[in-house]
């Protein structure tokens, strides 16, 4: 039995704890899982096992999700930003396995305290949302998630910013997610990373994610959400500097 489960990590139950809140996280304001999961888990493991990890346990939601998006996408209007996004993704991941992992881990922390006070300030593009900032929000989140593992909110600022219900939105958000998890899961795998222990740590730790987001989203169903949105994202904000502070450390006194 020991042998059985010999390719799970030390300190399992850090990383079940950190998708426990990931997962609620997601199920309660509808994205940012990412952006808690995949710093602190590079910080404590690598960022090659924190962007595997999260695009495996991320796969169940995905497809389930992918079927409720399409329903009420406009396909056509966001397929400029989704493919630019999948094609580029690649060209990220280049970057992440040809820089230093202490690089890495900076690099997240910056960009997590940068997209928690873009979320809590509530900016949105003021400009009509061409196909032209569509190509390029793609092509940011792209090389990010090829990069970080975090290409979510460059292009979630920009398909809020565009003038579409609620409803519409969130299914754009919803399938071009799918593609992005498509194409990180190619990269990955083709550049060796996509390794068979964290694929199966991944695996058995999807439920707990399953689970969690269900529960999150129970939560914003039954009760209000501010005090839990600004509560996250002060805590997202708490991570981003410690875990920089952490890597800053590591990077320049060992």
């Amino acid at each position: 039995m020991e042998n059985l489960f010999s390719f799970i990590p030390e300190n399992y139950f850090l990383i079940a704890i950190v998708v426990i809140f990931s997962g609620f996280l997601r199920g309660f304001i509808g994205f940012g899982s990412g952006l808690l999961m995949v710093p602190i888990l590079s910080y404590f493991y690598s960022p090659v096992f924190a962007m595997v990890f999260n695009i495996v346990i991320e796969i169940p939601a995905t497809i389930y999700l992918t079927f409720v998006g399409a329903k009420k996408c406009n396909f056509k209007e966001i397929s400029p930003m989704m493919f630019t996004m999948m094609l580029t993704i690649p060209f990220g991941t280049v970057f992440l396995v040809s820089t230093d992992e202490q690089v890495i881990k900076i690099l997240m922390s910056i960009l997590l305290i940068f997209f928690v006070l873009l979320i809590a300030s509530g900016w949105r593009i003021k400009t009509t949302v061409t196909k032209y900032i569509l190509i390029l929000g793609g092509i940011i989140s792209g090389l990010m998630q090829g990069a970080t593992g975090m290409g979510g909110p460059p292009y979630v600022t920009v398909l809020l910013s565009k003038n579409d219900s609620d409803e519409v939105a969130r299914a754009n958000i919803l399938v071009i997610t799918s593609g992005l998890v498509i194409s990180a899961i190619i990269s990955l795998y083709y550049f060796g990373m996509f390794t068979k222990n964290i694929f199966l740590t991944g695996l058995i730790t999807a439920p707990i994610y399953v689970f969690a987001t269900y529960a999150g989203s129970r939560f914003f169903n039954q009760s209000g959400n501010k005090y839990f949105r600004n509560s996250s994202l002060i805590t997202l904000g708490a991570i981003g500097v410690a875990t920089l502070i952490g890597s800053l450390n590591s990077n320049f006194f060992i």
